[in-house]
């Protein structure tokens, strides 16, 4: 009998380590392959193949192609995790998106959750730590702000949001030298121009009206602490995907853009989705839309200087 390529490992740890390969690895596996991955022979992959089949049955599949024979348990073609390979590549690539505002606790968190489910998963594309650090997308961005400093904020205001418990938010407003004090029921947590704002309501000091709506940009609250005061009023709904903060009732704006490059920076991007684009002769653009910060949007137009021109309502 010819000596054993592996003798170190029984044949049950091999048999274990090949019946956890093919229950999170829907993917063919060739006999060929596998015995190199096993060091071990043709033969032993068939054996073992035969006792995982006498187990799970008609969920191992076998097939040839090109003459090599393949394995695979089809019932597992997504781990028992909910996830299949191509979707956490797309986490990978969600990770890389959202990294420029992320703390950098919080990009750790997901850096070690994403190789951790990629072990699970017996992904070997994803096994290695270094492919993770090296994101897949990078941003060049001018001013980005690092909110390693106001992790535990967001953590007390997701806190606060789901327990529906009214904050005291110690808040220095731009522009300000000292801060104020708010009761603060907090909302939606957004992202705009690279900055992190917490939407939501300023909280009469009876605890259960609202004073008025109002969003902080997170990385100039100072503090935040609990009261152990909850709120039992509905936030009004926030449109996520409008132009700019809100700030008061919608209001319709349409502004004209020259040919050129104004125009199609402005057709090459979604402003809101209640936008409307027209396409005018001389190969400028019209957009209108419908916003409840007039302010940045007037400061937005004047950007463009004379490339562009708010028209009358």
């Amino acid at each position: 009998m010819p000596p054993k390529l592996d003798p170190d490992t029984t044949p049950g740890v091999k048999l274990l380590r090949l019946f956890r390969k093919l229950m999170l690895d829907g993917r063919r596996h060739f006999q060929g392959e596998l015995a190199k991955e096993f060091e071990c022979s043709p033969q032993t992959i068939i054996r073992m193949v035969g006792e995982i089949e006498s187990v799970v049955g008609v969920s191992l599949e076998s097939g040839l192609d090109n003459r090599r024979r393949w394995y695979r348990i089809a019932t597992i073609s997504r781990s028992r995790l909910g996830l299949d390979f191509e979707e956490l590549r797309y986490l990978s690539v969600c990770r890389d998106l959202a990294g420029p505002i992320l703390p950098e606790q919080v990009r750790r968190r997901v850096d070690d959750t994403i190789f951790n489910l990629s072990m699970l998963m017996a992904d070997q594309g994803f096994t290695a730590r270094d492919k993770l650090r090296n994101a897949e997308f990078n941003f060049f961005s001018k001013g980005r702000i690092d909110y390693s400093s106001h992790f535990g904020h967001i953590e007390l205001l997701l806190k606060a949001k789901e327990e529906k418990q009214v904050c005291r938010v110690a808040y220095k407003a731009s522009g300000m030298e000292a801060y104020r004090e708010h009761l603060f029921a907090p909302g939606h947590i957004i992202c705009m121009s690279n900055a992190l704002y917490v939407l939501g309501a300023s909280v009469k000091d009876s605890f259960s009206e609202i004073h008025h709506l109002t969003n902080m940009a997170i990385h100039r609250i100072l503090e935040v602490a609990e009261t152990g005061r909850f709120f039992f009023f509905e936030l009004p709904e926030m449109e996520l995907n409008a132009f700019g903060l809100p700030w008061h009732e919608p209001k319709t704006f349409r502004i004209r853009f020259t040919p050129g490059k104004a125009s199609d920076y402005i057709k090459e991007r979604i402003w809101a989705d209640n936008q409307k684009l027209e396409s005018l002769a001389d190969g400028g653009v019209i957009l209108e839309l419908t916003t409840r910060s007039e302010p940045e949007l007037m400061a937005w137009v004047r950007s463009f200087g004379q490339e562009a021109e708010l028209l009358p309502a």
